[in-house]
């Protein structure tokens, strides 16, 4: 016997709609595009049918795939690094490969890293915090799993995930470390898009279709 497919929950559909509204503020989909992919969103009963409207097949790069969005070939990520900060402060933000083991260091200083247009290896990523008498503010990107724990003595270890992510393949970030007398701060959210007006509008017309369906 053939197990059963997966059930598609409201969640899946809102993640897709969540990508192709993306996509669409990048103008990577016409507004007729756009329509056409939301409606199957909707009419979608398997998983695949779903998944096959992240995929443009005359693109080989596929540009909207979900898995391909944050991973990396495993060969090319490296294995370890360090981002430190005593009595100064970093930054780092952009397109860069996520080292398997992350170390972060703020000693009475602090650091910024951006990740949300980071790619990461498969499976998991563990990034290690540190914060003594400084601050650090971790961005991890909307499409990927992320696990905190973290503690804090005199200080805060602090995490907002926003939704949460039920694709099982999707790269796990698990975050550890220490805050004393300082603070670690994790969120997960959405990169900034070439259009935010474009990006909204795409989710008024996913809403306005799924109630009419």
């Amino acid at each position: 016997m053939h197990a059963p497919a997966p059930s598609i929950s409201q969640g899946h559909r809102d993640h897709v709609v969540r990508l192709l509204s993306a996509a669409f503020a990048d103008d990577l989909l016409s507004t007729d595009q756009l329509d056409q992919r939301l409606a199957a969103v909707y009419r979608a009963q398997s998983m695949a049918e779903l998944q096959l409207q992240l995929v443009d097949p005359a693109d080989p790069r596929r540009w909207l795939n979900d898995n391909n969005r944050y991973v990396t070939a495993n060969e090319l990520v490296p294995e370890r690094g360090i981002a430190a900060a005593i009595a100064g402060a970093f930054t780092a933000r952009g397109g860069w490969l996520v080292p398997r083991h992350l170390k972060v260091w703020a000693v009475a200083g602090g650091g910024d890293l951006d990740l949300r247009e980071a790619r990461f290896a498969p499976g998991i990523t563990e990034i290690e915090v540190v914060s003594i008498m400084g601050g650090v503010d971790l961005i991890l990107p909307e499409g990927i799993r992320v696990e905190v724990i973290g503690a804090a003595f005199l200080g805060g270890f602090e995490h907002r995930s926003g939704m949460a992510v039920e694709d099982p393949d999707a790269p796990l970030v698990r975050v550890s470390g220490l805050a004393a007398l300082g603070a670690v701060d994790v969120t997960r959210t959405r990169r900034e898009y070439k259009s935010e007006k474009q990006y909204l509008a795409a989710l008024a017309r996913a809403t306005e279709m799924s109630r009419g369906r």
